[in-house]
């Protein structure tokens, strides 16, 4: 199981990177979860992107995963609030599943399904290595 976070522990998130995991599948949480955290990062759990809304405004992670199997054309209606949110603060976001070209809402990187761990490790640690530069934006 991944750690329980609360308030208190929020200084764990200012040192280590932190990814969360939304997906209903609660074998594929902790699979993904614990590779996570053996490669150093600190991992949430939600299993409805209502929850995943919560945690995510409550932490406020590095990246947000979000497994998303939906054919029938509601993933803007199930996630349009967590999709918000993710461009909001602009947290980057990795969509896992099968996404039609309109449900394409979603700002982020999407891994089709079957995937395999090592290039979705990869592109993880790279979307949050670049999410913790300094914004050079900024004078």
């Amino acid at each position: 199981m991944g750690e329980s976070l609360s308030p208190e522990r929020s200084s764990v998130l200012e040192r280590k990177p932190s990814v969360l995991i939304v997906d209903a599948a609660e074998e594929t949480r902790e699979v993904l979860g614990t590779v996570l955290q053996r490669r150093g990062l600190e991992t949430l759990w939600a299993e409805a992107p209502e929850e995943a809304l919560q945690l995510a405004q409550t932490y406020r992670p590095d990246l947000i995963i979000l497994d998303l199997e939906v054919e029938d054309g509601t993933a803007e209606r199930i996630c349009q609030p967590l999709a918000q949110k993710v461009r909001e603060t602009h947290t980057p976001l990795v969509v896992l599943g099968t996404l039609r070209r309109q449900d394409r809402m979603f700002p982020g990187e999407c891994f089709p399904k079957p995937y395999h761990y090592g290039p979705l490790i990869r592109k993880i640690e790279e979307l949050i290595q670049g999410s913790r530069l300094p914004d050079r934006s900024q004078p």
